[in-house]
């Protein structure tokens, strides 16, 4: 139960003890004729009345409009603090907009600039793949440029060989035949003598 509940409480109880009291005086007002001393009864029961009311709400209203002034000064403090954390987000916020603009500009211009740099790579990869590949294929070029100048030579060696041998066949007869084998074993035997004469 809280303090308000207690003051309401309190505040109810005296009402109705000054209401009890005030029954004997009422009573006796309906039992006969107007008296003077009568008069002073109800003048006395609404000044005790007024003096009872008046006492009640100075000592229980005061601390309970105290509380209640101090409730309803906290609960502005309170909306004022929440007004100003609200201020403060909402400013907050709006400065992450604000900012937004140029988060965005700056993240598209370097979108822009990291796609350009690749782009030039990928052109300068491109142009070294092609020089190379140009390289390779004139070294290929060259080398079976090589190759056919070589099986052309040997090619040409084997026919001229071919025709040299026909032409000397052709010219050979069998008297030159027989005149060169006897050439050729004579320098074979004196080349074979010559040794053994030199050692005696």
């Amino acid at each position: 139960m809280n303090k308000a509940c207690v003051i309401n409480n309190g505040i109810k109880r005296y009402l109705v003890a000054l209401a009890l009291a005030a029954t004997p005086a009422f009573a006796q007002e309906s039992g006969g004729a107007e008296k003077p001393s009568l008069l002073l009864w109800q003048t006395l029961n609404f000044l005790i009345l007024a003096v009872l009311l008046g006492w009640l709400v100075v000592k229980q209203g005061g601390p309970l409009l105290a509380s209640r002034s101090k409730e309803i000064t906290e609960g502005l403090a309170a909306g004022e603090k929440a007004k100003a954390q609200a201020d403060a987000r909402a400013a907050e916020v709006q400065a992450k907009l604000g900012n937004l603009e140029k988060e965005i500009g700056a993240l598209r211009t370097s979108a822009r600039e990291e796609r350009e740099r690749e782009a030039d790579r990928i052109r300068r990869d491109t142009q070294a793949e092609i020089a190379r590949i140009h390289y390779q294929a004139e070294m290929e070029i060259e080398s079976a440029g090589k190759q056919a100048r070589l099986d052309v030579q040997r090619a040409a060696a084997s026919l001229a060989i071919d025709l040299a041998e026909k032409k000397v066949r052709a010219r050979m007869s069998p008297d030159v035949q027989s005149a060169l084998l006897e050439t050729f074993l004579k320098e074979l035997t004196g080349e074979a003598i010559r040794p053994h004469t030199s050692l005696g």
